[in-house]
């Protein structure tokens, strides 16, 4: 988790503008459900003076199944027109066939709230660090 804000002193007292948050999390895949933030956190070297307050967040993993369901359709202009629901999994893919990923933060407070995708990607086990690993996502 990154976050960084800029409080300033004015005549009139202390103002907080500008906010940043980054919430670097894994997504996996194990057996029938998707288990879901793994958060990397990065020490500031200056860190900012602290401005707190606690408020809901919730990240959601969602899979877009690009069916098409009229002829001639395209699979990338319906990829998230429809997702899988539980009773689809586990989802089986052939290498190089697209994944439509949907992640979203909701439940939010903060407008300011952004979420940024580095890396995900996928195994053959559990274990997030086995390989091979086949990336779906890469610089965000």
């Amino acid at each position: 988790m990154f976050s960084t804000y800029e409080v300033e002193t004015g005549r009139r007292g202390v103002i907080t503008r500008d906010s940043h948050y980054e919430l670097l999390f894994q997504c996996r895949y194990i057996g029938t459900t998707v288990q879901t933030v793994v958060a990397e956190v990065s020490p500031l070297l200056d860190p900012p003076i602290s401005v707190a307050a606690l408020g809901p967040i919730r990240v959601e993993l969602r899979l877009g199944n690009g069916q098409c369901i009229s002829k001639g359709c395209n699979e990338e202009d319906v990829a998230y027109a429809s997702y899988y629901t539980d009773a689809d999994y586990p989802v089986s893919k052939v290498l190089r066939d697209p994944v439509y990923v949907e992640v979203l933060l909701l439940e939010k407070t903060d407008p300011n709230l952004v979420l940024t995708l580095g890396r995900c990607w996928a195994t053959t086990s559990p274990n997030p660090h086995s390989m091979p690993q086949w990336d779906i996502l890469s610089d965000g």
